[in-house]
């Protein structure tokens, strides 16, 4: 195609056009159709043409919003394809070409220009006395030439900064490098930081207005309840990832009911959800002020925000950012059929785009605990039987410790994370009494730490042990590390601690700390089962008078004080849901060795750390990290949450590139330490089914040395602790007896109490509206009006009521009918009338979790 500009007369004072000009030019080169397109993406000046580029990008959205558009544009096909018209195609890209050698003979025009021929240049004193900065360039020159930084960046910032100097403002340019770091400095600094910035250094940074829509023009812009599967291959086609795990998990936010304009959507209502478990896109769109009202009084507000990010695997990406997939508003109401059916369908569709999605992992909610249960077959009906992708295991005779079946879909992980905090809360608790032989496992062995040996020793705080802080993991990782484990020897009477502790250390090895290896992981992780089910075991064997009794005897309860308050056995034991997860974990871990030494997956897939729900909780914190630092508000609305996850995916996207862009972007730095190993054995280990048992039966004999401390003789047999088969063997019955008879009320509409879903875990580390009425032609107002009734117009200054709109802002309104008086209000302003009252949550959120 000629990029000749015979065929269009003009001339570089197009370059200005903005607004209505604009528009005139646009219809005048290219047509109607074009022009309706830059409208619709809000495309009002030749420098955001230039910028945008591709203005036919949007076609390829499905909305039905486009499709009068697209049939305006192009063709569609008998078999769904739509094609573009040639014609318009050649149309606009000759128009844009044009405008773009303009602007590239422009930049050259106000180019300084050395009048002669010579290498010197002189710099007139004036200038000097004006820029002294330049002498002092000119006086170093030669160190700077052989300075070690690298000026590159700088030396652009200067450029660009000089040529916008010589130029009226309305043509200011910006190199691509330079909107990427101004847009890096919007949302990491806030708008007041970018505003001082910008008014005080001219011509450097663009306004926010180009900021805001080079943030909306970016990849992976996330809309309440979407789930783009398209963008996540795109994501992982660009780190060259097949792999990835997936991450589901929800925070509570500000129930606050919102209008999106982009979509023409209401966000902040509860979603109802599809037959797959999906939420229904779109369900709150409406051009009525009284069916807006109806849902006000009868649909429930979001109270929570749950968020779906996949994580890549490969050990080139294992440094890489998750890819947010989807978040949507719920009330938290939903059964654990909703959950294997969304996973199914997760599942699918990844697979459509050329992505295996390994697992699952989410938080211990107990509809969450059933769904993986039943996906895995795990003491529970498989649902995957006729799968063709199922994965199946060569599993020994010998493994009678092993529960899961050896067909599989995908794996699961309880996140480990939860699990460690909820093992402290149930230490801390004041209402169990945790009983391991003649040991009482509390908290009091610690606070005798704390009062009577050096912090050097154990790093430990009174706030370490508080019973009311329930999302401490820093504190769970310090009661259970290993200088804390060695005091524990010297205190009388805290065996029993010593090895509950024990427990949370090898969740915590097993599943978070990065540098372990996976036989390593292996061994931990069944350390931490065989102690829960010896403990079973021995509790089991136990009669509740005899427990209550050594209470009694170990403690200052009287005995029928506590045969009062408690009728079953469950109070001297960690939870079920604790107990389930730990085991589903080791499972799935060894399942997943299993398929690595078998060949059937990559050891990409070993990378067990990236494997949890922290990159839900990871995003969450985020999202709270970047509000304006003008505002004391941390928490969230949903319509909040998505604003700023596009903003953090616009930052992911140039940070990814920073090695092009020469921009570098500060670590934290603590991030150093947790940064894996890349030489980590689990990149190069051989594994075999020999080595993964010998692992088992290690951390087994380990435990059975432990247990022999204790003397506890329904646990022996011939003077020793029975075999691994034989307590396996019994625990497998119970285990079977429990999930075919215990009362959980698993599919309950709303957390139980019981089950303590806990918002995040402290783990280390309103679109505006502008009236710009750019047109002279107006929406005039018709029949159809909601009315609104003893309504005093008199108070409503400031409030989006106009007698008429644009019609391209329409629908943006609502028409409604005040004291007779025929009006068009905004459907943001129409939230604010409905709004009875003002919504909060604590700034401090950890204090929502606290226990009572």
């Amino acid at each position: 195609m000629s990029n000749s500009l015979s065929n269009v007369n003009l001339t570089q004072e197009v370059l200005s056009f903005r607004n209505e000009t604009f528009y005139n030019l646009v219809e005048q080169q290219c047509g109607s159709v074009a022009l309706e397109i830059m409208q619709v993406q809000d495309v009002s000046s030749v420098d955001c043409l230039l910028e945008t580029g591709d203005i036919f990008s949007i076609l390829q959205l499905d909305s039905d919003e486009l499709i009068p558009i697209k049939r305006k544009a192009g063709i569609f096909l008998n078999d769904g394809g739509f094609v573009l018209k040639k014609g318009l195609v050649y149309k606009v890209e000759t128009f844009f070409n044009t405008l773009n050698i303009l602007n590239q003979q422009h930049l050259k025009s106000t180019a300084p220009k050395n009048s002669n021929n010579s290498s010197d240049i002189i710099v007139p004193e004036c200038l000097l006395q004006k820029f002294p900065f330049i002498k002092t360039l000119i006086i170093y020159s030669n160190l700077i030439i052989k300075s070690k930084y690298d000026f590159t960046f700088l030396n652009i910032i200067l450029n660009n900064m000089f040529r916008n100097c010589i130029t009226e403002e309305k043509g200011f340019r910006y190199e691509a490098i330079v909107r990427q770091f101004a847009t890096s400095l919007y949302i990491l600094g806030g708008r007041t930081s970018y505003e001082f910035i910008r008014i005080n250094i001219p011509a450097f940074l663009p306004s926010v207005q180009i900021i805001q829509s080079f943030i909306a023009a970016s990849d992976n812009h996330l809309t309440e309840a979407l789930f783009n599967f398209e963008g996540a291959c795109n994501y992982f086609n660009s780190i060259q990832s097949t792999l990835g795990f997936i991450a589901e998990d929800t925070t509570t936010v500000v129930p606050k009911i919102t209008y999106d304009t982009t979509s023409n959507t209401f966000i902040g209502f509860s979603l109802p959800l599809d037959n797959n478990g999906l939420p229904i896109i779109n369900s709150y769109k409406t051009d009525s002020f009284t069916c807006l009202e109806q849902w006000y009084y009868n649909v429930p507000t979001a109270k929570s925000l749950n968020a779906f990010l996949i994580q890549p695997l490969s050990v080139l990406s294992s440094n890489k950012s998750p890819y947010v997939l989807a978040a949507y508003g719920t009330d938290n109401k939903f059964i654990s059929s909703d959950v294997i059916s969304r996973w199914h369908h997760i599942y699918q569709q990844c697979k459509a785009k050329g992505i295996r999605i390994v697992g699952f992992s989410t938080d211990c909610d107990s509809r969450y605990l059933h769904a993986m249960r039943v996906s895995l077959g795990f003491f529970a009906e498989f649902v995957y039987d006729d799968h063709p992708d199922l994965f199946s295991i060569d599993l020994p005779n010998s493994w009678s410790w092993f529960f899961m079946q050896h067909k599989q879909l995908y794996i699961c992980f309880q996140d480990a994370v939860h699990i460690c905090t909820k093992l402290r809360n149930r230490l801390l608790s004041e209402t169990t009494h945790l009983l391991l032989g003649d040991q009482l496992i509390n908290i009091e062995p610690l606070i005798y730490m704390i009062n009577n040996y050096s912090k050097l020793d154990h790093s430990l705080v009174l706030s370490d042990v508080n019973p009311k802080d329930r999302q401490n993991y820093s504190s769970t990782e310090k009661i259970s590390n290993d200088n804390v484990l060695i005091l524990l020897e010297q205190i009388p009477n805290s065996l029993g601690l010593n090895i509950y502790l024990q427990a949370i250390r090898s969740v915590r090895l097993a599943y978070i700390e990065k540098d372990t290896n996976i036989l390593d992981r292996i061994y931990h992780a069944w350390t931490s089962v065989f102690i829960f089910r010896l403990w079973l075991f021995w509790i089991n064997a136990m009669n509740k008078n005899d427990l209550d009794l050594i209470l009694s005897q170990v403690s200052h309860y009287d005995i029928k004080s506590m045969k009062e308050r408690s009728q079953a056995k469950n109070q001297y034991f960690i939870t079920y849901q604790s107990y389930f997860c730990v085991e589903i974990n080791a499972h799935s871990l060894v399942y997943l060795a299993m398929l690595v030494s078998e060949g059937q997956l990559p050891v990409d897939a070993l990378n067990v750390w990236l494997e949890n729900s922290q990159t839900c909780e990871g995003a969450f914190r985020s999202a709270r990290a970047i509000s304006s630092n003008s505002s004391s508000g941390v928490n969230f609305t949903v319509s909040q949450f998505l604003n700023r996850i596009n903003k953090l995916s616009a930052l992911l996207n140039i940070k990814s590139n920073a090695n092009q862009n020469n921009l570098r972007f500060p670590q934290h730095h603590k991030l150093s330490r947790k940064l894996p190993n890349t030489s980590n054995p689990t990149s190069t280990i051989s594994l075999s089914k020999t080595d993964i048992e010998n692992s088992v039966r290690t951390s087994y004999n380990h435990v059975t040395k432990l247990f022999n401390q204790l003397k506890m003789k329904e646990i022996l047999k011939n003077g020793q602790v029975l075999s691994i088969e034989e307590m396996s063997n019994v625990i497998s019955h119970k285990l079977e007896e429990f999930w075919s008879t215990e009362n959980i009320i698993i599919n309950s509409q709303s957390a139980s109490s019981n089950f303590e879903s806990d918002d995040e875990t402290n783990f280390d580390e309103y679109e505006n509206f502008t009236n710009n009425y750019d047109s002279d032609e107006e929406f005039e107002l018709n029949d159809n009006f909601d009315v609104l009734n003893n309504a005093n117009i008199s108070t409503n200054r400031g409030m989006r009521l106009f007698d008429n709109v644009k019609r391209e802002l329409a629908h943006t309104f609502f028409k409604v009918s005040i004291n007779h008086e025929n009006k068009f209000l905004h459907k943001q302003a129409a939230c604010w009338v409905l709004e009875k009252d003002k919504s909060s949550l604590s700034v401090d959120r950890l204090s929502r979790v606290q226990g009572r």
